[in-house]
């Protein structure tokens, strides 16, 4: 007799994300209104670090949540983005056989509630997904998306959410007159959402992009071609203080983001949280001189587009930025295959202990 066949998540500890677990079950039934994913392959990158940093406070754990352990421990799945076939369905709309691109677990399968099925794609409409926001919904049809490309889904996996994110900000700080500043200083500035911002603000007139980072990661974003200057951050003392400036932080390092707004005061006009790729540096208590950083949620300028511009108007701009950014990008990046789920736990914790390199990206394969 043939053994029972058994999936797998990454289960992690939201309360210690150095704890992770494979957790295994048999596949259930479908329901009625019910389809089953498979998951192909996802990308895993300092983004997913943040998911799972800000997971409690913005809600990232409620997109697929998972059961508390016998002796209390909160597991929560971080959200990754992939490809995933449809390989059972209970909704004759949605076919067998079809590919699809969207927000999965780090796990073999997801079940989902099929919604508003188009040719480019649907929506899960789950229950517990209801009041979360619509982008991380959509599940996309590789056949309904005219820039999908069966050679660049390792890059759609690792960039094309992360250059999303970058081409909000670009929008957004454009859509404020940039604060009336002229320069605008990013941290963390090897991670792929900040070069993605950067590569997007290097082309507009009138925009000086600083990026700050390691002394390990200088070198790289040098080669980008994206920055005017570059800075470790033991070299803040280098930005131009009395240049109205808008500071936007990719790492949560405290200290870091202190020494930024004591420098520049009231020259900083804006600052902006995206990200916690330093998730780890302890906050502090320290308080900030100038303005108090907002954090930036990219669905909120997504749904301010939507309306003004249209959906097919905002694919079709992002579209046209995403093209060059990906043809310029795959020859910067290195991509690593793995498989398994001890791969996947092994891979999260060299992002989350910062030993990754920002040349390096992982592709895992459940």
């Amino acid at each position: 007799m043939a053994a029972t066949p058994t999936n797998w998540d990454v289960l992690i500890d939201r309360d210690d994300l150095h704890h992770l677990t494979t957790r295994e079950m048999t596949p259930r039934p479908l329901a009625d209104g019910e389809a089953r994913l498979q998951i192909s392959a996802f990308g895993l990158t300092a983004n997913n670090i943040t998911y799972a940093a800000f997971g409690d406070s913005i809600g990232y754990w409620g997109f697929f949540p998972a059961e508390p352990g016998e002796d209390g421990t909160k597991w929560g799945r971080t959200p990754v983005w992939g490809f995933a076939d449809v390989v059972e369905s209970t909704v004759g709309a949605l076919e067998v056989g079809q590919r699809v691109y969207g927000y999965l677990p780090m796990s073999t399968e997801l079940i989902i509630q099929p919604a508003r099925i188009s040719e480019s794609g649907f929506f899960d409409a789950s229950a517990h997904r209801a009041e979360l926001p619509a982008t991380y919904n959509r599940y996309s049809f590789t056949s309904g998306d005219t820039s999908y490309s069966a050679d660049l889904e390792d890059a759609q996996m690792l960039l094309r959410p992360l250059f999303f994110t970058s081409f909000m900000i670009d929008d957004f700080l454009d859509d404020n007159d940039f604060f009336e500043a002229p320069t605008v200083i990013a941290t963390s500035a090897s991670s792929k959402t900040a070069f993605g911002t950067a590569e997007l603000l290097s082309k507009r007139d009138g925009v000086t992009v600083v990026g700050l980072t390691s002394p390990g990661n200088v070198e790289f974003c040098e080669s980008l071609g994206t920055y005017d200057a570059v800075f470790t951050y033991d070299q803040i003392d280098q930005l131009e203080a009395d240049t109205p400036s808008v500071l936007i932080d990719f790492a949560g390092n405290r200290p870091v983001i202190v020494g930024v707004h004591s420098l520049l005061g009231d020259s900083l006009k804006h600052s902006a949280i995206i990200g916690g790729t330093h998730w780890d540096v302890e906050a502090g208590a320290d308080p900030l001189e100038g303005p108090e950083q907002t954090f930036f949620f990219a669905p909120t300028q997504i749904e301010k587009r939507s309306a003004e511009w249209g959906g097919a108007e905002l694919d079709a701009r992002l579209g046209a930025a995403w093209t060059p950014f990906v043809e310029r990008t795959n020859e910067l990046l290195t991509v690593e295959h793995s498989d398994g789920s001890e791969a996947v736990i092994e891979r999260f914790l060299e992002l989350l202990d910062g030993k990754t390199p920002p040349s390096i990206a992982y592709v895992l394969r459940p």
